[in-house]
């Protein structure tokens, strides 16, 4: 909401939660949008990954919801990684945990799409340097 976009509040308790436990493998904010923000960590760590659209939160299902939830940005939740056997709880640090996807071998990010059918995605949040939209 507004309050949110205004007033963030990057999830410091949760980041240190993770931290401390030693469960996740990689970690990011999500501050340039989930598509970019993935696209950060496949590249640093060599790897791909599949997002699983009926998983993604969001706050509508109406048109624009999966684009503003798959590229929007500004939103400070944290983006990670952690073993497929990890104990992530369904809460943490006071934050709800929501598994979206999984990494997988090779290159590349793909949506799951609710039909089944997979999509490549194409990075297109915030660019440092670079062009955007």
């Amino acid at each position: 909401g507004t309050q949110a976009y205004f007033f963030p509040e990057p999830r410091l308790a949760l980041g240190n939660w993770l931290g401390r436990r030693r469960l996740a493998t990689s970690m990011i904010d999500l501050s340039d949008g989930l598509s970019s923000d993935l696209a950060h960590i496949c590249e640093e760590s060599r790897v791909g990954a599949v997002i699983h659209q009926e998983d993604l939160p969001m706050a509508d299902r109406g048109d624009k919801a999966l684009e503003f939830a798959l590229h929007g940005g500004e939103d400070y939740e944290l983006l990670f990684t952690a073993p497929a056997k990890a104990k992530i709880p369904p809460t943490a640090g006071g934050v709800k945990i929501t598994r979206v996807g999984e990494v997988v071998r090779g290159q590349g990010i793909y949506l799951l799409q609710a039909d089944g059918r997979r999509k490549a995605l194409r990075a297109r949040g915030w660019q440092h340097f670079g062009r955007n939209r």
